[in-house]
């Protein structure tokens, strides 16, 4: 009675106004036949609006209901039921899709990955897949080899291309040992054109059996020759540090130097910011709360960790849990300090709870105002830190804008030791927290010596980057910048830019001021501007790469050799669009 009751009122207050009749348990256009998933009024009002408002909306309630009645009769109902909804349709496919993940006990994220399929295979045949095309779309382990070789080829094509249009490119070196225990050397480029348009791919991934500086050496130089290059564009070299890279005699290094190959060889920025900060990240604050956290996380002892768990929720603390201090994952070390110092009290009660004699040292410690003063601040200097690293890590960033952000932060160091002999604690917020409880009772200037540390160590570690800094302030300032400082053959050029009146109002800086050169007037300022910003400040494309080549390189994958494995992380790692229609073209090129 209900349902009657419904389809009589909305019989009469909506199907005049949107041309909507209920037929067969389903709300259906007359007009179009759409069958909305919703039942709402403003659903109904938009798609009269968008679709028929032109052609009906001038008609009145009586003309409206005489073209329903006639409309209604075109609609039979066996016809209606007969098929299913657009909306069942998805939903059968939906389940017949989640049975096939669940029976070959795939992740439950595999679906948008089979979603992302489907489509694209639609897309491939104008929008009208049948089940026997879909069921003779050829994907045979052997096949989709063959295809990932091509797209493979393709994209080595794009950058061969690439590098003998641009004026420079540098090169990223990462040595590393995989889970098969075999080294790998992966070679990153970053290409800049002519327009200051620049990419950054990986160039090759090349399995070494002994990881020299003459094997490295010929690695590289294996790789250039493949894309009929040599190392004369190369701008800069950066590398990850190890004794095999930066040797000056049997080091790659070394073997550049032996062949007069003047090329910049710059350890990795993040590389240099994260071996700075284990000055803070050794200090003991740091290490007893690790072996605190490990006592409760250790995973042989699981009914301690679920009671403090259990303890944190009944108490409401503001976290429920805190992460592991990993210290080869060395961020996780602020994150872990910040949450442990948050919830410090929560952790003081449950180790008086739990009546254990080996937490009668860590309950006395965090009674300590010394100790809790040290946490407070090796909690808020690792977060410095932190935040620095953060900045370090964004792509796109050229050497320029990455030196800028260790320079902006050395400074900050200077700032941070001042603040502290004055207690000021706006950069320590944790420092801010512990004197408001303790006031007199904190002494933070006992902790500067921290901070002289980590002064010295990026003094001592960017020292490298010194021979860069007046082309630097060059590339960034060229407005500004001392002119008889610079190289003899800008000096000309410099004195034209510098007194050029159109180009004293312009605000721009860094690679944007070097597009709106002119080639004409700017020749060799140009020039220098795609060498600096060519230059590639740190391996962090090698790092990121390395979390897709744990998925590559797991048991199912055991059985590539060493031509596929390449071509697959290329694929994998490829930032650039790849034209499918294209590779199509030539496979039926090579076919006929």
């Amino acid at each position: 009675m209900e349902k009657n009751k419904y389809v009589q009122v909305f019989d009469k207050s909506w199907e005049f106004n949107y041309f909507f009749s209920y037929i067969s348990d389903r709300i259906i256009c007359l007009l179009c036949g759409f069958q909305p998933s919703v039942v709402k009024k403003y659903v109904l009002e938009k798609h009269f609006k968008t679709r028929h408002s032109v052609n009906y909306l001038n008609y009145s309630n009586s003309e409206k209901l005489n073209i329903i009645e006639g409309l209604k009769l075109v609609y039979q109902e066996s016809t209606i039921s007969s098929f299913p909804s657009s909306s069942q349709k998805s939903l059968q496919a939906s389940y017949a899709i989640s049975l096939l993940i669940a029976q070959n006990s795939k992740p439950f994220t595999e679906g948008v990955f089979v979603k992302n399929c489907i489509v694209e295979a639609v897309k491939a045949f104008g929008n009208s897949l049948t089940l026997e095309e879909a069921i003779n779309i050829p994907l045979s382990a052997k096949t989709v080899t063959s295809r990932i070789a091509d797209i493979s080829d393709s994209i080595k094509d794009k950058l061969q291309n690439l590098l003998k249009s641009c004026k420079y490119f540098s090169l990223c070196l990462d040595e590393s040992i995989d889970i098969r225990h075999t080294s790998q050397l992966n070679i990153f480029t970053r290409i800049v054109q002519d327009d200051y348009s620049c990419i950054e791919e990986l160039l090759d991934f090349v399995i070494l059996r002994n990881t020299t500086g003459l094997d490295i050496f010929l690695a590289v130089e294996e790789t250039l020759k493949k894309f009929d290059i040599d190392f004369g564009k190369c701008s800069l070299i950066m590398t990850n540090g190890a004794k095999a890279m930066t040797g000056l005699k049997k080091g790659f290094a070394g073997q550049l130097k032996q062949r007069n190959l003047n090329i910049p060889i710059i350890h990795c920025i993040i590389h240099k910011e994260a071996l700075t900060g284990k000055v803070v990240k050794l200090s003991t604050a740091t290490e007893i709360i690790t072996k605190i956290i490990n006592e409760i996380k250790d995973r042989h002892k699981f009914l301690t960790h679920q009671k403090f768990k259990l303890f944190l929720d009944e108490h409401k603390a503001v976290y429920t849990d805190v992460p592991l201090y990993c210290p080869v994952h060395w961020l996780s070390a602020a994150k872990c300090l910040e949450v442990f110092f948050t919830i410090r009290k929560d952790f003081l009660l449950f180790l008086k709870e739990m009546k254990n004699s080996k937490f009668h040292e860590y309950i006395s410690l965090l009674e300590n105002v010394t100790f809790l003063t040290e946490l407070a601040f090796i909690t808020d200097i690792s977060n410095q830190l932190r935040l620095l690293n953060l900045k370090l890590q964004r792509t796109d960033q050229n050497i320029s804008r990455l030196v800028s952000h260790i320079n902006s932060f050395r400074r900050k160091l200077q700032a941070l030791k001042s603040h502290l002999n004055d207690n000021i604690f706006y950069f320590f917020p944790s420092c801010q927290i512990l004197f408001d409880e303790h006031d007199n009772n904190c002494n933070f200037k006992e902790y500067i010596h921290f901070l002289d540390s980590l002064i010295d160590e990026f003094d001592t570690r960017c020292i490298c980057f010194e021979k860069l800094r007046t082309e630097l302030i060059l590339f960034e300032n060229p407005l500004t910048a001392p002119i008889e400082e610079q190289h003899l053959d800008l000096q000309d050029e410099l004195y034209n830019l510098q007194n050029d009146i159109s180009l004293k109002m312009v605000k721009e800086t860094g690679v944007d001021f070097y597009k709106m050169l002119k080639e004409s007037s700017y020749p060799k300022l140009r020039n220098f501007g795609l060498r600096i910003h060519s230059m590639s400040g740190s391996t962090y494309l090698c790092e990121t790469f390395f979390s897709k080549i744990k998925l590559i390189k797991n048991e199912r994958h055991f059985s590539l050799n060493d031509d596929s494995l390449p071509d697959l992380i290329r694929v994998a790692t490829c930032n650039m669009q790849i034209d499918i229609p294209d590779l199509v073209n030539k496979r039926f090129r090579k076919s006929e």
